[in-house]
């Protein structure tokens, strides 16, 4: 899905749930790998700025998900950006968040599972072998169960929905 049809999906479900256009662009972003979308705000001196709101997709899940799928990450930060707009609680954890969240039948935070490459580290002295989502993972953590370091060993796909 491109990034025109992203806007073009948010801005039809936003004047059609809320009566409000999309006035933030929509990124897609190909370091986002934890995340699967975000409604980012830029804050200076405690001040949201206008001009520096954005939603932002990541590019990883866009590549390895359904469309329906996409859609509901979407519309979840849509949803966000709507409440923030009309000074209405907007967090994930926040009850109108959540009311809105389920009165519209969109998914909550963290119920997709990541799809798309991985990365696979091995402790070198154990052999436990894990995978994360993010690279250089060797370089900053040891292992848990006999304090060894890590070797990056490669790429692999992640699958579970």
């Amino acid at each position: 899905m491109e990034q025109i049809q992203l806007e073009q999906h948010a801005d039809t479900f936003l004047r059609r749930e809320f009566g409000m256009p999309l006035d933030i662009p929509i990124r897609i972003s190909k370091r986002m790998k934890s995340k699967l979308g975000a409604f980012r705000i830029k804050y200076i001196r405690g001040k949201p700025q206008d001009k520096e709101m954005e939603i932002v997709m990541s590019h990883a899940f866009i590549r390895n998900n359904p469309a329906e799928t996409i859609l509901d990450v979407l519309y979840h930060e849509c949803i966000h950006y709507a409440l923030f707009a009309k000074n209405q609680p907007y967090r994930d954890s926040d009850a109108t968040f959540i009311r809105t969240l389920d009165r519209l039948g969109i998914s909550r935070t963290r119920t997709h599972m990541y799809r798309g490459e991985s990365h696979l580290y091995e402790c070198r002295e154990c052999g436990y072998q894990f995978s994360r989502n993010m690279k250089g993972y060797e370089k900053r953590y040891i292992c848990r169960r006999c304090r060894g370091r890590f070797k990056y060993v490669g790429t692999v796909e992640k699958n579970r929905v």
